[in-house]
Protein backbone atom coordinates (compact mmCIF):
# COMPACT_ATOMS: atom_id res chain seq x y z
CA UNK A 1 0.00 0.00 0.00
CA UNK A 2 1.10 3.42 -1.07
CA UNK A 3 1.86 6.28 1.78
CA UNK A 4 -1.63 8.09 2.50
CA UNK A 5 -1.65 11.72 3.91
CA UNK A 6 -4.06 12.15 7.19
CA UNK A 7 -5.97 15.42 6.52
CA UNK A 8 -6.36 16.67 9.50
CA UNK A 9 -8.41 19.71 8.70
CA UNK A 10 -11.10 17.68 6.81
CA UNK A 11 -11.04 15.52 10.36
CA UNK A 12 -13.14 17.85 12.26
CA UNK A 13 -16.37 18.28 13.66
CA UNK A 14 -18.69 20.44 14.78
CA UNK A 15 -20.60 20.80 11.81
CA UNK A 16 -17.47 21.43 9.79
CA UNK A 17 -17.86 22.23 5.90
CA UNK A 18 -16.66 23.25 2.97
CA UNK A 19 -17.20 22.49 -0.68
CA UNK A 20 -15.81 23.79 -3.96
CA UNK A 21 -15.95 23.36 -7.68
CA UNK A 22 -12.75 21.86 -9.24
CA UNK A 23 -11.17 21.51 -12.36
CA UNK A 24 -7.15 20.12 -13.31
CA UNK A 25 -6.51 19.23 -9.53
CA UNK A 26 -4.72 16.01 -8.56
CA UNK A 27 -5.14 14.68 -4.95
CA UNK A 28 -2.44 12.12 -3.91
CA UNK A 29 -3.89 8.98 -1.39
CA UNK A 30 -5.40 10.71 1.44
CA UNK A 31 -8.16 10.28 4.63
CA UNK A 32 -10.03 11.78 6.72
CA UNK A 33 -12.79 11.30 9.31
CA UNK A 34 -15.18 13.36 7.61
CA UNK A 35 -17.65 12.12 4.92
CA UNK A 36 -16.89 13.44 0.86
CA UNK A 37 -19.35 14.01 -2.01
CA UNK A 38 -18.37 13.94 -5.43
CA UNK A 39 -20.20 15.19 -8.36
CA UNK A 40 -19.16 15.10 -11.83
CA UNK A 41 -20.92 18.58 -13.52
CA UNK A 42 -18.72 17.93 -17.12
CA UNK A 43 -16.44 15.55 -18.62
CA UNK A 44 -14.64 12.56 -16.68
CA UNK A 45 -12.66 12.04 -13.96
CA UNK A 46 -10.56 9.02 -12.38
CA UNK A 47 -10.83 7.67 -8.40
CA UNK A 48 -8.62 5.40 -6.89
CA UNK A 49 -9.59 3.78 -3.56
CA UNK A 50 -8.01 0.44 -2.25
CA UNK A 51 -6.05 0.53 -5.65
CA UNK A 52 -9.49 0.12 -7.66
CA UNK A 53 -9.39 2.69 -10.71
CA UNK A 54 -13.38 4.06 -11.57
CA UNK A 55 -14.01 6.37 -14.14
CA UNK A 56 -16.83 8.75 -13.06
CA UNK A 57 -19.19 10.42 -15.67
CA UNK A 58 -20.94 13.33 -16.35
CA UNK A 59 -23.84 13.33 -13.64
CA UNK A 60 -22.24 10.39 -11.50
CA UNK A 61 -22.11 10.64 -7.62
CA UNK A 62 -19.25 9.13 -5.51
CA UNK A 63 -19.55 8.89 -1.94
CA UNK A 64 -15.90 8.30 0.13
CA UNK A 65 -16.87 7.09 3.59
CA UNK A 66 -15.12 7.70 6.63
CA UNK A 67 -10.97 7.14 7.32
CA UNK A 68 -11.39 5.76 3.60
CA UNK A 69 -8.08 6.13 1.48
CA UNK A 70 -8.45 8.04 -1.69
CA UNK A 71 -7.22 9.79 -4.57
CA UNK A 72 -8.57 11.40 -7.68
CA UNK A 73 -7.58 12.97 -10.52
CA UNK A 74 -10.12 16.13 -12.50
CA UNK A 75 -8.52 16.81 -15.85
CA UNK A 76 -8.87 20.08 -17.82
CA UNK A 77 -11.86 18.96 -19.55
CA UNK A 78 -13.39 18.13 -16.49
CA UNK A 79 -15.59 20.14 -13.80
CA UNK A 80 -16.06 18.22 -10.45
CA UNK A 81 -18.18 19.39 -6.96
CA UNK A 82 -16.61 18.11 -4.15
CA UNK A 83 -17.92 18.57 -0.80
CA UNK A 84 -16.25 17.57 2.39
CA UNK A 85 -18.32 17.54 5.89
CA UNK A 86 -18.66 16.26 9.32
CA UNK A 87 -20.35 13.55 10.64
CA UNK A 88 -22.53 16.16 12.76
CA UNK A 89 -24.64 17.03 9.34
CA UNK A 90 -25.73 13.05 9.61
CA UNK A 91 -25.53 11.55 12.95
CA UNK A 92 -27.98 8.83 12.42
CA UNK A 93 -26.24 7.58 8.91
CA UNK A 94 -22.65 7.67 10.27
CA UNK A 95 -23.40 5.56 13.25
CA UNK A 96 -25.50 3.25 10.53
CA UNK A 97 -22.59 3.21 8.34
CA UNK A 98 -19.41 2.68 11.07
CA UNK A 99 -18.33 -0.10 10.37
CA UNK A 100 -19.34 -0.98 6.60
CA UNK A 101 -18.61 0.16 3.29
CA UNK A 102 -20.03 0.06 -0.16
CA UNK A 103 -19.35 -2.43 -2.76
CA UNK A 104 -19.23 0.38 -5.12
CA UNK A 105 -18.25 4.72 -4.86
CA UNK A 106 -20.98 5.61 -7.36
CA UNK A 107 -24.02 6.11 -6.94
CA UNK A 108 -27.43 7.94 -8.47
CA UNK A 109 -29.44 10.39 -6.36
CA UNK A 110 -31.76 10.96 -9.09
CA UNK A 111 -32.84 14.40 -10.53
CA UNK A 112 -35.31 15.73 -7.67
CA UNK A 113 -32.57 14.92 -5.01
CA UNK A 114 -30.06 16.14 -7.38
CA UNK A 115 -32.29 19.12 -8.16
CA UNK A 116 -31.99 20.33 -4.65
CA UNK A 117 -28.50 19.67 -4.08
CA UNK A 118 -27.58 22.19 -6.83
CA UNK A 119 -29.89 24.33 -5.95
CA UNK A 120 -29.06 24.60 -2.05
CA UNK A 121 -25.37 23.49 -1.52
CA UNK A 122 -24.37 24.25 -4.96
CA UNK A 123 -25.52 27.73 -5.95
CA UNK A 124 -27.14 29.44 -2.74
CA UNK A 125 -26.40 29.69 0.96
CA UNK A 126 -28.20 27.31 2.73
CA UNK A 127 -29.07 27.59 6.36
CA UNK A 128 -27.71 24.62 8.51
CA UNK A 129 -31.12 22.64 8.70
CA UNK A 130 -31.08 23.03 4.56
CA UNK A 131 -27.11 21.34 4.56
CA UNK A 132 -28.20 18.56 6.62
CA UNK A 133 -31.70 18.11 4.60
CA UNK A 134 -29.84 17.76 1.35
CA UNK A 135 -26.89 15.74 3.01
CA UNK A 136 -29.32 13.25 4.72
CA UNK A 137 -31.29 13.40 0.66
CA UNK A 138 -28.10 11.96 -0.71
CA UNK A 139 -27.09 9.71 2.07
CA UNK A 140 -30.29 7.84 1.92
CA UNK A 141 -29.80 7.39 -2.02
CA UNK A 142 -26.15 6.00 -1.46
CA UNK A 143 -27.67 3.25 0.96
CA UNK A 144 -30.67 2.58 -0.85
CA UNK A 145 -28.51 1.96 -3.87
CA UNK A 146 -24.74 0.08 -2.68
CA UNK A 147 -24.24 -3.50 -1.29
CA UNK A 148 -22.75 -2.71 2.04
CA UNK A 149 -20.57 -4.95 3.76
CA UNK A 150 -18.01 -4.98 6.39
CA UNK A 151 -15.01 -3.04 6.62
CA UNK A 152 -12.03 -5.67 4.88
CA UNK A 153 -8.86 -4.13 5.36
CA UNK A 154 -6.91 -5.14 8.43
CA UNK A 155 -4.90 -1.72 8.61
CA UNK A 156 -7.39 -0.25 7.85
CA UNK A 157 -9.59 -1.54 10.44
CA UNK A 158 -7.23 -0.76 13.08
CA UNK A 159 -6.44 3.15 12.34
CA UNK A 160 -10.15 3.38 12.51
CA UNK A 161 -10.14 1.83 15.75
CA UNK A 162 -7.30 4.10 16.82
CA UNK A 163 -8.92 7.05 15.87
CA UNK A 164 -12.22 6.24 17.38
CA UNK A 165 -10.67 5.06 20.65
CA UNK A 166 -8.69 8.16 20.91
CA UNK A 167 -12.46 9.86 20.40
CA UNK A 168 -13.89 8.14 23.36
CA UNK A 169 -10.27 8.32 25.70
CA UNK A 170 -9.57 11.88 24.97
CA UNK A 171 -10.23 13.23 28.31
CA UNK A 172 -7.67 10.58 29.43
CA UNK A 173 -4.09 10.65 29.76
CA UNK A 174 -3.44 9.03 26.51
CA UNK A 175 -0.37 8.18 24.99
CA UNK A 176 0.92 6.10 21.85
CA UNK A 177 2.59 3.85 24.24
CA UNK A 178 -0.53 2.69 26.09
CA UNK A 179 -2.95 2.49 22.71
CA UNK A 180 -0.98 0.43 21.24
CA UNK A 181 -1.33 -1.87 24.53
CA UNK A 182 -4.43 -1.41 24.43
CA UNK A 183 -5.06 -3.10 21.36
CA UNK A 184 -2.57 -5.42 21.68
CA UNK A 185 0.45 -4.28 19.78
CA UNK A 186 4.00 -3.82 20.25
CA UNK A 187 4.65 0.39 19.97
CA UNK A 188 6.87 0.28 17.42
CA UNK A 189 4.71 -1.34 15.13
CA UNK A 190 1.92 1.09 15.41
CA UNK A 191 3.96 4.03 15.34
CA UNK A 192 5.63 3.23 12.13
CA UNK A 193 2.12 2.35 10.61
CA UNK A 194 0.77 5.51 11.78
CA UNK A 195 3.70 7.53 10.17
CA UNK A 196 5.14 6.12 7.33
CA UNK A 197 1.77 4.45 6.23
CA UNK A 198 -0.94 6.65 7.18
CA UNK A 199 1.29 9.97 7.59
CA UNK A 200 -0.75 10.64 11.25
CA UNK A 201 1.00 12.16 14.28
CA UNK A 202 -0.63 11.02 17.30
CA UNK A 203 -0.42 13.67 19.72
CA UNK A 204 -1.22 16.03 16.61
CA UNK A 205 -4.66 13.72 16.08
CA UNK A 206 -5.26 13.42 20.10
CA UNK A 207 -4.79 17.32 20.49
CA UNK A 208 -7.14 18.32 17.63
CA UNK A 209 -9.94 16.18 19.16
CA UNK A 210 -9.17 17.62 22.41
CA UNK A 211 -9.84 21.20 21.00
CA UNK A 212 -12.92 19.88 19.19
CA UNK A 213 -14.69 18.85 22.04
CA UNK A 214 -13.59 22.10 24.08
CA UNK A 215 -14.65 23.94 21.56
CA UNK A 216 -18.28 22.68 21.55
CA UNK A 217 -18.13 23.29 25.51
CA UNK A 218 -17.08 26.31 24.97
CA UNK A 219 -20.17 27.67 23.15
CA UNK A 220 -22.75 25.25 24.89
CA UNK A 221 -21.94 25.01 28.90
CA UNK A 222 -21.09 27.54 30.92
CA UNK A 223 -18.15 25.84 32.53
CA UNK A 224 -15.29 28.04 33.40
CA UNK A 225 -12.22 27.71 30.78
CA UNK A 226 -9.88 25.87 33.17
CA UNK A 227 -12.62 23.18 34.06
CA UNK A 228 -12.88 22.41 30.01
CA UNK A 229 -9.35 22.48 29.82
CA UNK A 230 -8.79 20.04 32.22
CA UNK A 231 -12.16 17.55 31.49
CA UNK A 232 -10.72 17.48 28.06
CA UNK A 233 -7.48 16.27 28.86
CA UNK A 234 -5.25 19.14 28.92
CA UNK A 235 -2.51 18.90 32.14
CA UNK A 236 -2.48 22.95 32.01
CA UNK A 237 -4.79 25.93 31.10
CA UNK A 238 -1.09 27.02 29.41
CA UNK A 239 -1.18 24.19 27.76
CA UNK A 240 -4.62 23.95 26.29
CA UNK A 241 -4.31 27.85 25.53
CA UNK A 242 -1.00 27.25 23.30
CA UNK A 243 -2.65 24.21 21.78
CA UNK A 244 -6.22 25.40 20.71
CA UNK A 245 -4.85 28.55 19.25
CA UNK A 246 -2.61 26.48 17.20
CA UNK A 247 -5.59 24.48 16.01
CA UNK A 248 -8.34 27.37 16.00
CA UNK A 249 -6.14 30.17 15.44
CA UNK A 250 -7.98 32.12 18.38
CA UNK A 251 -7.78 31.66 22.01
CA UNK A 252 -10.73 29.58 23.70
CA UNK A 253 -11.64 32.85 25.63
CA UNK A 254 -11.98 34.67 22.15
CA UNK A 255 -13.76 31.70 20.58
CA UNK A 256 -16.13 31.93 23.53
CA UNK A 257 -17.01 35.26 23.49
CA UNK A 258 -17.37 34.89 19.53
CA UNK A 259 -19.46 31.98 20.46
CA UNK A 260 -21.67 34.47 22.41
CA UNK A 261 -21.75 36.84 19.84
CA UNK A 262 -23.12 34.87 17.58
CA UNK A 263 -26.09 33.76 19.55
Amino acid sequence: MSKADHQSDNSRGNNNYNAYTYTNRIWKPHFHKNLELICVLHGTMSLTMKENDVILQKGEWAMILSNQIHSFRIEEDCMAWVAVFSEDFVPEFASFIKDLQGDTMIFHPGEEVEALVKENLMIGEPSLLMKRACLYALCDQYVKQVQLEPRKNKNDDLICRVLDYIETHFSEDLSLQNVAQHFGYEYHYLSRLLNQKYSIKFRQVLNECRVEHAAQMLATEACGITEISQMCGFQSIRSFNDVFLSVMGCTPSEYRHHSESRR
